[in-house]
């Protein structure tokens, strides 16, 4: 549960799993390694902090600077 007590549904973790997982694919690279943990990391606190949209947080993803 995220830290403001509201639950994260399975179709959310879905979708950021999805763009992580694209994201990944696209620089080739493994979701367990250090980059892919950062970008998952980044995902999680825009999607925390309100951005829920899957297209948004793929540009997000994309424009990170590694």
């Amino acid at each position: 549960m995220p830290l403001d007590g509201k639950p994260i549904f399975e179709a959310s973790i879905t979708m950021m799993r999805r763009v992580l997982d694209d994201e990944c694919t696209r620089l080739i690279i493994r979701r367990d390694s250090i980059r892919g943990e950062e970008i998952a990391r980044v995902i999680m606190h825009a999607f925390l902090a309100g951005m829920t949209d899957e297209g948004e947080l793929v540009v997000l993803a994309r424009n990170l600077k590694g």
